[in-house]
């Protein structure tokens, strides 16, 4: 079950935020952060499980799912609608075998860069109680349409895109549009980093 997770970070970091709003890019700052201080890190991402489940399923290449393609985009809303029927038989599966998959170093940093719905969250505070940070990144539409973001009806508007939206119980929340918010963003890297090292 959940409680009896034999290794634990001395931080989880989730990560939650629209597409586009460069959640990847905040991410590998972070692990960069971290390495640079030398304290073990790593990413753990919850759709990794589901898009490997999903290509051996479907006899796809698991690799161009996982990248930002037009390959991937063929396939999103029925992979969405097919790991919405597994979440609702068990809502933390998914979390469950994205830290087995990423085997993630014990008492470090783990970094869950895709956190999509409330259950992904009540899975993580249940698990590691008392060790798990919300963030959530913002950015405007303007800057996620330079990105390369376009509204596609039945993905952004679907729970996967909008299930946290209205979800307020954020540790901390930053604007990642570019410009002056980078420096910003750099300021509270450098600062949640320092802290787990202290």
């Amino acid at each position: 079950s959940a409680s009896n997770c034999s290794l634990k970070p001395r931080q989880l970091l989730l990560i939650s935020g629209k597409r586009k709003s460069g959640k990847d890019h905040v991410t590998s700052r972070i692990l960069a952060a971290a390495a640079e201080r030398n304290f073990p890190a790593a990413c753990v991402r919850v759709s990794q499980p589901l898009k490997a489940e999903y290509a051996r399923l479907h006899q796809l290449d698991a690799d161009r799912l996982a990248d930002s393609t037009e390959y991937k985009e063929a396939f999103r809303a029925d992979m969405i609608a097919w790991g919405e029927r597994l979440r609702a038989a068990d809502p933390g599966c998914f979390c469950r075998l994205a830290v087995q998959m990423a085997q993630p170093p014990p008492d470090g940093l783990w970094v869950v860069s895709d956190v999509r719905r409330p259950t992904d969250i009540q899975y993580f505070l249940s698990a590691y109680p008392g060790r798990v940070h919300l963030l959530r990144l913002r950015a405007s539409d303007e800057t996620r349409t330079r990105r390369g973001w376009a509204f596609v009806p039945g993905v952004d508007d679907a729970e996967s895109e909008c299930a946290l939206d209205s979800w307020e119980r954020w540790d901390s929340e930053l604007d990642n549009s570019g410009g002056e918010c980078d420096s910003e963003i750099d300021r509270w890297i450098d600062l949640f980093v320092d802290r787990l090292i202290d």
